[in-house]
């Protein structure tokens, strides 16, 4: 089109140039001479017939209101010059310039419905390269969302493998809330509740709450108990706006967070907590994250079952069976540790074996079974009388053994006689007979009795031989 503008004005240019020159021509031939040969007849045909150059270029160049008006001058300025020369043989020539004219027109015509057409079909290809633009633009956002979704399951990935490596239950707390801010990638507090099986109620295991009030509760809010009794997925886009729960709940909840996504943790059909993550902005999740956060919940869902069961299979390997208490071989590794400790430390440590009296009779007199009853009856007083990391063991058949840690010798034969009596006063039915149980306790205490667990063992073994040769039901600790 530039190109064209261009043209039309060169075209102008010569029309009125061309219009100039034989204009002035034309009438200085006829101005300087009378003379009508024929030389200077062709010469006035001539310059006469040159307005046809001057005419078309005035069609080319301004367009039918331009080329009418020259076509009209130059036949105007014809006939006042056969007028002037009183020869009006070359006013045929007029008809030349309306010729040319409908040449101009027709060209002029034709010209402009290829411009149009032109403009039509470059309306038409801008169009679909906005189209195509659109398109591309479209196509690379899809693209973008693609590489990130394409990038959140690749991590999810790596939650599987990480969390199926963790086995301790805070570490796997963790590991899930660290997880969770990185594939979901936005701001917002992370809380992770886990079911409390004894009082069947949320307690807070883990969270990320920066530039958050502290957290007040630990067993949840309203949000959080709808999830685990309703067992399905919670999405709030904005609290102020969400009528499904108590007014008060919501205005306190707008004063912390604004929206909401919170799914359940289900294991064996049962929900074992909720992992939730809120914003202090309106509209801050999608579906999208709703499903993501679902799925990292079913992955640490199965990752707690599995910390639970390897807990309990741990539990099974070190304890007794029949009494809870450690089985021999993790009591003697921990004793093991706690005497080099103590000797490190230069602190005390004191071991107590105890001893059921005439405990063959008993099962001799009511049966196996009432031995198995009177063994647990002692060890739940034992694990009653343990404080923080003491350890009790079932030591042999009818022995059982203590370690009392930090521990001096009067404060173990202290805590060996509340056994002994404990033993003693509460009653035990066997086959419907009413059992006095006693027992005889020997007592060491490291460093003095010994230096090794060897020694401690000797000591201790040697004392309860004389409490039971001292007529047994008493604690011997000299």
């Amino acid at each position: 089109m530039m190109k064209s503008s261009r043209a039309r004005s060169i075209f102008s240019v010569i029309a009125i140039i061309s219009f100039l020159i034989s204009v002035y021509i034309c009438w200085t031939l006829t101005a300087k001479t009378t003379d009508h040969s024929s030389l200077h007849t062709t010469l006035v045909i001539t310059a006469v017939s040159s307005f046809n150059i001057a005419i078309l270029s005035g069609w080319i160049g301004f367009g039918l209101m331009g080329g009418s008006l020259i076509t009209v001058c130059a036949s105007l300025f014809v006939l006042l010059l056969g007028f002037r020369m009183g020869c009006y043989g070359h006013n045929v020539l007029i008809l030349t310039y309306f010729v040319t004219a409908w040449i101009g027109y027709l060209f002029t015509n034709s010209k402009n419905r290829l411009d149009q057409l032109y403009v039509l079909r470059s309306e038409r290809v801008e169009e679909e390269i906005n189209i195509l633009a659109n398109e591309v633009k479209e196509k690379n956002k899809g693209i973008k969302v693609f590489e990130e979704k394409l990038m959140r399951y690749s991590t999810l990935k790596n939650v599987a493998e990480s969390l199926s490596a963790a086995l301790s239950l805070d570490s796997i707390s963790d590991l899930i809330v660290d997880k969770t801010r990185k594939i979901l990638g936005k701001s917002g507090r992370i809380l992770l509740f886990l079911v409390n099986p004894d009082a069947q109620e949320l307690m807070l295991s883990s969270s990320s709450a920066r530039n958050y009030p502290v957290i007040k509760t630990k067993k949840g809010d309203v949000f959080d108990n709808w999830a685990l009794r309703n067992r399905k997925p919670l999405m709030i886009e904005d609290v102020a706006k969400d009528f499904r729960f108590p007014a008060n709940s919501i205005d306190k909840a707008a004063d912390v967070f604004r929206s909401l996504i919170e799914v359940p943790l289900v294991s064996e059909n049962k929900v074992i907590g909720v992992l939730r993550m809120d914003s202090q902005q309106e509209f801050a999740y999608t579906q999208d994250d709703l499903r993501l956060l679902d799925i990292i919940a079913n992955l640490g869902a199965v990752a707690i079952q599995n910390s639970v069961l390897y807990s309990r299979t741990q539990e099974l390997a070190i304890r007794d069976g029949l009494t809870g208490l450690k089985v021999r071989r993790f009591f003697m590794e921990s004793f093991h540790r706690e005497v080099k400790r103590a000797s490190r430390k230069r602190e005390q440590l004191s071991f107590l074996i105890l001893d059921i009296d005439h405990f063959k009779d008993y099962n001799d007199k009511y049966g196996h079974a009432s031995g198995d009853l009177i063994l647990k009856f002692i060890a739940k007083i034992i694990n009653d009388q343990l404080e923080g990391p003491d350890v009790a063991s079932r030591y042999g058949g009818e022995e059982l053994a203590l370690l009392l840690w930090k521990k001096s010798k009067k404060e173990a034969r202290l805590k060996a006689d509340k056994i002994r009596q404990l033993v003693k006063k509460r009653p035990l039915t066997l086959r419907k007979h009413e059992a006095n149980v006693t027992v005889s306790i020997g007592v060491s205490t490291f460093p003095e009795d010994g230096a090794t667990e060897e020694e401690l063992i000797r000591a201790a073994d040697l004392r309860l031989y004389r409490a039971k040769a001292a007529g047994r039901d008493r604690v011997c600790s000299d």
